[in-house]
């Protein structure tokens, strides 16, 4: 397990929820709930999640790999923040800003590895 990706897979978690309200809103109008819109950012808030959880678990085994998922995570984190944005949604713009900007950063910080 690699430490330095939790919280770009924190940020992705929180974002996807926010979405899933976004576009399901159970707890009221949002004024975006049914919409294409709030449909693709819930589909690149999950694209974000799916993708962060592979790399903090190692499956991205080769350094290549690895980098090409880190950048095709920050465009879809980046695209994302930018619908959300449209959509007047402030908090989920937020949250997959701050995941980008998380993806960005985990490359250079120091790689932790759990011994199992």
């Amino acid at each position: 397990m690699q430490h330095r990706f939790l919280t770009s897979l924190l940020l992705a978690v929180i974002g996807l929820v926010l979405a899933l309200i976004a576009y399901a809103a159970p707890f009221g109008n949002t004024g975006v709930d049914g919409s294409l819109g709030a449909l693709l950012a819930l589909v690149g808030a999950a694209v974000t999640t799916a993708g962060a959880a592979l790399l903090m678990f190692g499956s991205a085994s080769s350094h290549r790999f690895g980098s090409l998922l880190i950048g095709l995570l920050v465009l879809a984190a980046t695209l994302t923040a930018i619908a959300s944005f449209f959509l007047m949604q402030t908090g989920l713009a937020v949250v997959m800003a701050l995941a980008a900007l998380a993806l960005l950063l985990a490359p250079f910080l120091q790689s932790r590895r759990s011994a199992a």
